[in-house]
């Protein structure tokens, strides 16, 4: 570039003779297609020149103004949209890779599945797998260690329970056996009233139900689910809470029992207490008769050695052996007397305290049990939920490996990505081999031919005029001399967020029509026009929508009079796309004017601000505007 006072110079280089001649015979199409529109706006400009002067001052042209003769007769209200061919129903492969991964290889796009490939499980698509076999390889290490640690949680946990059994067991057996001393000391009828005073089990059946309870109390309370808080809630206490079998007795402590009366009674039966209490005083009646006798042998003796008739050593030892006998009936008293007072009673305390405690360690050894057993179960149960959980990740890497192959599995034709998604979002995630791909991304679609339909937006101004169910004819550029039959079957409740992102003040809400029939040559993404049909008006009278004007909420339009115009004030009902309905106003046959004409505007108003239009009704014209065939407040799509 060289630069020349104020102007710069470009130095032309020769690259070669075809690219100069190009670049001058563009430069010349150019210059000549400036001057030709040059033309066509000049003699535009001199048109309109000479209209305005033909027309001269005042309304001499209201006479060409085009007008248009009320009609009557039934009417069609429907809403027209333009929208796009769509699949009802697609067959999406998306990526199970939790991952962001990359395309190995991909089919091309366009490719027809057959059945064939459906039945040989054609691949699709290929993803990389690498990373995934290293994290498969890194987990079977974690995962064996889990599965050794839960097997070894399960056996303990059925030497524990094998361990708790033995224990019970014994327990149980010491206090059966401590029962059996009891009542072998008192018999069986003294000893069950003793132990229904004591508020303790009073036979081996009662014993036997009162250790069942215990160890299903246990195991209810582990079945509940309290096994995690089992461990810290058992305390143990220094005897057993137990229940009297007997609620008419009185429950007494083993400590301060009274038992010498049961001694006397004529049912105690034939225990070792009784047998004892037999001896001792058979004993006693012996040593008695042994003193009647040695006394009796006494007294004679004395009378005889009064006499002289035996010697005085024979009187002695007849005194003698009198005063042993003597002791040992006090020997014999004193030994009944310790027996009733004192060793019955220490013997019947010492029995009963033997059985209470041996029912003690059975409760004790049961909540330690349960205890342990809660332990054991927390450990077993933490090691499952671990190995639950490392056996699903297993199971999901295993799952996510086996997706790396994306296998034909319904027959169609192949398109990449997701068929409804925008095009900016299809062009930010293309689909080729080497590109990285997320996790549920749509890679392939193949949608269903057998049923389409038309996705179509339908603007705020009309939505109140759709319902799902009307019936709709549906036109498609590909085959624009066909007319298709169709239903709207969706209708959404809310406006998309999409489109009003970019344009706030535009809301539009999505709808769907179904297209019945079946069409081979429909693809999807075809342009397609909607037409809605809301209503069917019979014998109304209906005029142009771009004949009515609205100023102030209010209707009117302009009728020939005579040899003039005349402004009248109309009530409109419904419209559609090119006509609308008058209810009032109007006669049938009245002609009315296509646009305002000038003469009834060339006076300037003052400037108040636009007319707040109701929604839905035509749109206010302005004086000057020239009319158009299908001016209308819907916004099409």
């Amino acid at each position: 570039m060289e630069r020349h006072g104020n102007s710069i110079h470009s130095e032309r280089r020769p690259v070669g003779g075809r690219i100069e001649k190009r670049k001058e015979s563009g430069n010349r199409g150019r210059m000549m297609k400036l001057k030709a529109w040059h033309l066509v706006v000049g003699a535009a400009v001199i048109a309109v020149a000479a209209w305005f002067m033909l027309r001269g001052p005042g309304g001499a042209a209201d006479d060409n103004v085009p007008t248009f003769a009320v009609q009557k007769g039934p009417l069609q209200i429907n809403v027209l949209q333009g929208g796009e061919i769509r699949a009802l129903r697609n067959f999406e492969h998306k990526s199970e890779i939790e991952t962001p991964t990359k395309i190995i290889s991909v089919i091309p796009e366009g490719y027809l599945v057959t059945e064939e490939d459906v039945k040989e499980g054609k691949v699709l698509i290929e993803l990389d797998s690498t990373d995934l076999r290293t994290r498969i390889q890194d987990h079977e290490i974690q995962f064996q260690t889990t599965v050794s640690m839960y097997i070894d949680a399960d056996e303990g946990r059925e030497i524990q329970r094998s361990e708790n059994q033995s224990l019970v067991r014994d327990m149980k057996q010491t206090a059966g056996f401590a029962l059996m001393d009891f009542e072998k000391y008192l018999g069986r009828q003294l000893a069950a009233d003793i132990l229904v005073a004591a508020g303790l089990p009073k036979d081996i059946e009662a014993f036997d139900r009162f250790a069942d309870d215990l160890e299903q109390q246990a195991n209810v309370q582990l079945e509940a689910g309290a096994a995690l808080k089992v461990a810290q809630q058992v305390k143990e206490t220094p005897g057993p809470a137990v229940e009297p079998q007997n609620t008419d007795a009185v429950p007494l402590h083993a400590d301060r029992m009274d038992f010498s009366p049961y001694l006397e009674r004529q049912d105690s039966g034939d225990g070792e207490a009784q047998q004892k209490l037999r001896q001792l005083e058979d004993e006693l009646l012996l040593r008695k008769s042994e003193l009647a006798v040695a006394k009796q042998k006494v007294e004679a003796s004395q009378r005889l050695a009064a006499r002289e008739f035996i010697s005085r050593t024979q009187l002695e030892n007849d005194q003698v052996n009198f005063e042993k006998v003597s002791l040992s009936v006090k020997t014999a008293e004193t030994q009944l007397s310790l027996f009733k007072t004192y060793e019955f009673s220490k013997q019947c305390a010492l029995l009963l305290s033997e059985y209470r405690e041996s029912l003690t360690k059975l409760q004790r050894t049961v909540r330690a049990n349960r205890s342990k057993m809660a332990q054991a179960e927390t450990r077993f149960q933490t090691a499952k939920r671990r190995y639950d959980m490392e056996l699903a990740k297993k199971d999901d890497l295993d799952r996510q490996l086996k997706a790396c192959l994306i296998r034909a599995s319904q027959p169609g034709l192949v398109a990449y990505g997701n068929l409804n998604a925008s095009s900016s979002t299809r062009y930010s995630e293309p689909i080729e081999e080497g590109a990285t791909i997320r996790f549920r991304q749509t890679l392939l679609t193949i949608p269903d031919m057998s049923q389409m339909g038309v996705s179509v937006n339908i603007h705020e101004s009309q939505v109140k005029k759709v319902r799902i169910g009307q019936p709709a004819l549906i036109r498609v550029d590909a085959e624009p001399g066909k007319v298709l039959e169709g239903r709207v079957a969706e209708l959404a409740l809310m406006p998309d967020s999409g489109s009003s992102r970019y344009t706030p003040n535009l809301k539009v809400y999505p709808a769907s029509v179904h297209i019945f029939g079946t069409h081979t040559w429909m693809k999807p993404g075809m342009n397609a026009k909607v037409e809605v049909i809301v209503d069917q008006l019979a014998d109304v009278m209906f005029v142009p929508v771009q004949s009515i004007e609205v100023q102030d909420d209010k209707h009117y339009c302009y009728v020939t009079e005579g040899s003039g115009i005349a402004r009248r004030s109309v009530v409109t009902g419904l419209f559609n796309d090119e006509f609308i309905e008058v209810r009032e106003g109007l006669a049938f046959g009245e002609k009315v004017a296509l646009s305002i004409p000038k003469s009834l505007t060339s006076e300037p108003k003052p400037a108040t601000g636009p007319a707040q239009q109701p929604s839905g009704a035509p749109q206010e014209r302005k004086p000057k505007e020239t009319p158009k065939a299908r001016d209308v407040a819907a916004v099409r799509g």
